[in-house]
């Protein structure tokens, strides 16, 4: 009799928790580097750990790396519902549309583009694709150009100079031949000659040792580095009103602690470069003034081959809201 009436009561522990567990949203999150780029680790999952804590338990969020799926590829299987959640930048996706690279040549941050309606636009585009933007993680410091050799006064001219293809422009202005290579092949290419140099964010040299490959970084840097957080459409309408909220709350706050989050890395990163023999080589005066003009309207440019309504619309929206070099 005992034993039947602790499995009622079994039961019935079991019918109070089993709504609750039901609620869990295990979400699997798609990642275009691995741990080598320090904004997975420093950037990417505190953002994964604060959804957690603020979801209270909520939401499970693991994060795969590009062993995965290969960075290039990753936006179809994200966007058909494979994995929920998907970080990246918006060049890693160019033949499918050109709109998050767009993000990389603005001059504000994420909160001046939701002031300026960039952020929902963009927001809107990508639904058309099965996708949510959640967040926008941005790096102000922007990208550099690692090199072999110093700088000369033509800059880059007969350069081979790895890129993809939002680099092109800033390249071949600069003088360089682009080629297009993955990340993982960057080191080689460097140690072995095929490339004179590697266009990338100013954070990533060290945990990718490309200081062992090339001893110059060139001055100034330029445009800003965009991490669009994207969700499976599916995914997203799958919660309900609350976690959304939740989602989009905590997303909005943290943009603005990616950017002090990026900030400390790229210090950290730089004094680690000087200490490895890394040394700064800068453009002349006549690109100096050029480069952030350039950059955007080579950027843009480029967009607009791909996505040229949507990219029209954003630049008048950026010219409107002062957020265009």
């Amino acid at each position: 009799m005992n034993s039947i009436k602790m499995l009622l009561q079994g039961v019935a522990v079991a019918a109070t928790v089993l709504p609750f567990a039901a609620q869990a949203q295990d979400m699997r999150v798609l990642s275009s580097w691995g741990e080598s780029y320090a904004p997975v680790t420093e950037v990417l999952d505190p953002f994964l750990a604060l959804l957690e804590e603020e979801s209270g338990g909520s939401l499970s969020l693991t994060r795969l790396g590009p062993e995965t799926i290969p960075p290039f590829e990753q936006l179809d299987p994200v966007s058909r519902g494979l994995f929920d959640m998907l970080f990246t930048n918006g060049a890693y996706h160019y033949n499918d549309t050109a709109v998050g690279m767009s993000l990389d040549a603005m001059d504000g941050t994420a909160a001046e583009l939701r002031e300026a309606g960039i952020w929902d636009f963009v927001d809107q585009h990508y639904q058309e694709r099965g996708l949510k933007l959640i967040a926008v993680l941005y790096d102000l410091n922007g990208y550099h150009i690692m090199l072999k050799e110093p700088l000369g006064e033509d800059a880059l001219a007969g350069r081979r100079i790895r890129g993809t293809p939002i680099y092109h422009p800033i390249i071949e202005a600069l003088g360089g031949a682009p080629v297009v290579l993955p990340g993982n092949e960057i080191y080689p290419a460097l140690e072995r000659g095929v490339v004179d140099g590697a266009a990338w964010p100013t954070v990533g040299a060290v945990g990718f040792r490309w200081f062992e490959v090339a001893d110059y970084m060139m001055r100034p840097s330029f445009g800003q580095v965009g991490h669009p957080v994207f969700m499976s459409l599916d995914t997203w309408n799958g919660l309900d009103a609350d976690t959304q909220a939740l989602i989009s709350r905590v997303a909005e706050e943290y943009e603005a602690m990616a950017v002090e989050n990026f900030n400390r890395v790229v210090a950290e990163e730089e004094a680690t470069l000087a200490q490895e023999g890394m040394t700064v080589t800068e453009l002349g005066a006549d690109y100096m003034g050029m480069l952030n003009t350039a950059w955007y309207t080579g950027a843009m440019d480029l967009a607009a081959q791909q996505s040229p309504d949507a990219i029209a619309t954003i630049r008048e929206m950026a010219r409107e809201a002062g957020i265009a070099p």
